[in-house]
């Protein structure tokens, strides 16, 4: 064999062993998580309030504890619990009062960093930009906690945790498209909601979860699934709503290489 054939061979052999181990994902490589969030805004103040909202949940087991949302048993203005449900557990808040008073701000720039800080009714100048006056209050909890990799992404409902995962789902647009994997569906989404509040008071609600999966391979990628349920309601309430419900799977890089 000639010397120029022996070289081709060996800079072959060194390209292919280079490919692989940049390519594959080392067992320190790879990880899953799930994100879950609740957010609550109201623009009155609202009086005996309980509020339900889904955990996710496979095989009606949640993945997500009252423990882990809220350590200490309360979520800022609300005591926080794990309730069963007929569709399953559910994160419950309640209060005797969750008092929305009007606040004032102002931004103001040091040392090249912005900032906000309150001000007085007084102080408030409505033709001011660098103003801002707020009319509601906003709760939020968010929690990330670890998962058995890989999650199942493209196909999870039953599979993976979800909200309602025995909801009929109805294929739908996804307003932002990514690639053939991804897919989006509608779901009618139950939600508890009881309160004395002003007539004009508006209650906007926003639980998320993402499932995602990480690994490096040349570079950091990855895939995931987001189930999203949203409300937005006026005046006083006392009992079950639906609000709107929308899953989107396969969203990222396929296929996910096995540990």
């Amino acid at each position: 064999m000639s010397r120029k054939a022996i070289l081709a061979l060996l800079l072959a052999a060194l390209t292919l062993t280079a490919g692989c181990s940049f390519l594959a994902p080392n067992p320190e490589s790879y990880s899953s998580t799930y994100d879950y969030s609740v957010g609550v805004d109201a623009t009155g103040t609202l009086e005996d309030v309980t509020i339900r909202v889904p955990l996710p949940q496979v095989d009606g087991e949640t993945v997500v504890d009252a423990d882990v949302v809220a350590p200490n048993g309360t979520v800022e203005a609300f005591d926080a619990t794990v309730v069963e449900t007929a569709y399953g557990p559910m994160l419950e808040l309640t209060a005797d009062e969750f008092v929305v008073e009007t606040r004032y701000y102002r931004f103001v720039e040091e040392d090249g960093l912005g900032r906000r800080e309150e001000i007085s009714e007084s102080e408030y100048d409505p033709s001011n930009p660098n103003h801002q006056r707020v009319d509601q209050r906003t709760v939020r909890v968010h929690v990330t906690q670890e998962a058995t990799y890989p999650i199942e992404t493209r196909t999870p409902v039953g599979e993976s945790p979800t909200f309602y995962p025995a909801a009929t789902r109805e294929l739908a647009d996804c307003r932002v498209p990514y690639q053939d994997e991804t897919a989006c569906f509608d779901y009618d989404a139950p939600v508890y909601l009881s309160y004395d509040a002003p007539a004009d008071a508006r209650v906007s609600g926003s639980i998320m979860l993402t499932g995602s999966n990480e690994w490096f391979a040349g570079g950091w990628t990855g895939n995931s699934y987001t189930d999203h349920v949203t409300f937005r309601v006026t005046g006083p309430r006392d009992g079950w709503i639906v609000a709107n419900g929308t899953t989107e799977t396969g969203r990222g890089n396929y296929p996910s290489p096995e540990p």
